[in-house]
């Protein structure tokens, strides 16, 4: 027996590090031989590298050997097995349905989550080329670990994320052959680890387990807990040095439009979707909605009452130009808040009649502001009771002209903001230092400053091509050059 880790997006911090560390608790806790996978230029495109540039994949080999070169003076009972192109090519055999499913599932989260899209439709001749490119690489991963997994018999299967086209495959592979699967990730850009086994990160059953799992360990201070969770949002605090969504919004400014209102207010507020829509049977057994078509429908039956106004998130600004000019088709049917915009999103929340959302964390804080919520659609947290969840747009109606909805617990907001706060998840030999700077075992695994050097044209053209604002955050990807780290805005 032995345990096998697939060391995807090497060239990325934290991913490479926790890889490490994870596989040192599992390798300690099973006694067992450890092998590990790295790819040796072997993909036509992956996660990290679409377009498949030497660069790029020299800085991903360089930190996957030095990597395990440490693992090893650490974890002698270990080895490195290195996937060629040719690996990958051989492998080119056929897939049943499900398993192509799964695959392309993978491939379009990775393409969605590049572009930040969640329309596939509109993908460019280039963009199609790149998406057949990662199906390919993928098809011929998975056959490749079916082979070894057939010939050698594996306790767990350890490689990052899950959701990815470098590691949707693997899941396949696992499942079909009925090897444990380990998947990890890090919240807060690296200061939180979390891993997960035989489920993925946005699994629904994960969030709910482990939310669980959370408040009960800590039981007796989780209204405290809670409060500090609010208190920080409310005023725009960082929690645990994440990013603050809310930062340039003004404490209790609501636009101009939403104060002349004489109806009550209905706020709607929005999210992201491109990495859930992705996810599969998870989450579409609970329903994925397009949410401008959804408040479409929402406007056309409720307007004569309400007032909607839809407060997009933050982060939607950097969405895909083909998903904001749909917003902007919905400004005559709706009062639009676009993200950029000053007002007080907990203000907007409390001088609300009622809040929908979507997949988004907010209503869980608005439920726990006191403010009945409806929510459309699956999201991560549909098992907590916060909300009124609701399949689709006619089921909300509904429930709003009835006036049906019910505020629910405040006790379902206590536990998920105690499990926000807390992590369950502990590395022993994974080290934050701050962020984008983190260690294995004390040993910071940073490529040569040249090979950075190298790689940046590549970077520059790929990111310009996305519609990235490079020269607006120019001084974080100077510092993350020089420095060799890689932290984010």
């Amino acid at each position: 027996m032995e345990n096998i880790t697939f060391l995807n997006l090497a060239a990325q911090s934290p991913s490479l590090e926790l890889n490490l560390a994870l596989s040192e608790k599992v390798q300690k806790e099973t006694e067992l031989p450890h092998t590990f996978f790295m790819c040796n230029s072997a993909f036509l495109s992956c996660s990290v590298n679409i377009d498949n540039k030497k660069s790029i994949c020299r800085i991903c080999k360089f930190k996957a050997k030095k990597g395990f070169q440490h693992y090893k003076k650490r974890n002698p009972n270990s080895k490195l097995i290195k996937i060629s192109r040719n690996d990958i090519i051989k492998n080119q055999l056929s897939l049943n349905n499900n398993e192509r499913k799964e695959i392309q599932l993978g491939v379009d989260s990775t393409i969605a989550s590049q572009l930040r899209l969640d329309d596939l439709s509109v993908l460019n001749k280039k963009w199609k080329n790149r998406r057949d490119r990662l199906l390919q690489s993928s098809i011929g991963q998975l056959n490749f670990f079916k082979t070894y997994i057939s010939k050698n018999q594996i306790s767990n299967f350890i490689f990052f994320n899950g959701r990815i086209s470098c590691a949707r495959p693997l899941i396949v592979v696992s499942k079909v052959t009925g090897v444990d699967f380990i998947v990890f990730d890090a919240a807060i850009n690296g200061k939180t680890p979390m891993y997960s086994k035989n489920q993925m990160f946005h699994s629904i059953e994960f969030e709910k387990h482990n939310s669980i799992k959370t408040y009960l360990k800590h039981f007796k201070e989780s209204r405290k807990i809670a409060e500090e969770y609010m208190f920080k949002k409310q005023n725009r605090i960082s929690l645990n040095h994440d990013r603050t969504y809310t930062a340039h919004q003004k404490e209790g400014y609501l636009n101009k439009k939403i104060k002349s209102s004489k109806n009550k207010l209905i706020s709607v507020f929005t999210s992201s979707d491109d990495e859930y829509r992705f996810i599969g049977i998870d989450w579409e057994d609970y329903g994925i909605v397009d949410q401008i078509e959804s408040i479409k429908k929402l406007a056309r039956k409720l307007n004569n009452e309400y007032t909607l106004v839809v407060k997009m998130h933050p982060n939607q600004k950097s969405m895909h130009q083909s998903v904001l000019e749909k917003y902007k088709t919905l400004e005559n049917e709706v009062l639009i808040i676009w993200p950029e915009d000053k007002t007080d999103t907990y203000e907007l929340i409390q001088q609300s009649y009622l809040v929908i959302n979507f997949c988004s964390s907010i209503g869980i804080e608005a439920n726990y502001l006191r403010k009945p919520v409806v929510q459309i659609g699956a999201s991560r947290t549909i098992k907590l009771p916060s909300v009124n969840y609701v399949q689709n747009a006619q089921q909300a109606i509904k429930l709003i002209e009835e006036k049906s909805f019910k505020l629910m617990p405040l006790r379902s907001s206590i536990i998920y903001f105690t499990y926000l706060m807390k992590s369950n998840f502990k590395l022993e030999s994974y080290n934050y230092v701050k962020d984008g700077d983190v260690k294995y075992g004390q040993v910071s695994l940073k490529a040569p400053f040249i090979y950075r050097l190298m790689a940046v044209p590549s970077k520059l053209i790929f990111n310009y091509e996305k519609g990235n604002k490079i020269l607006k955050d120019l001084g974080l990807h100077l510092k993350n050059l020089i420095f060799g780290i890689n932290e984010v805005k």
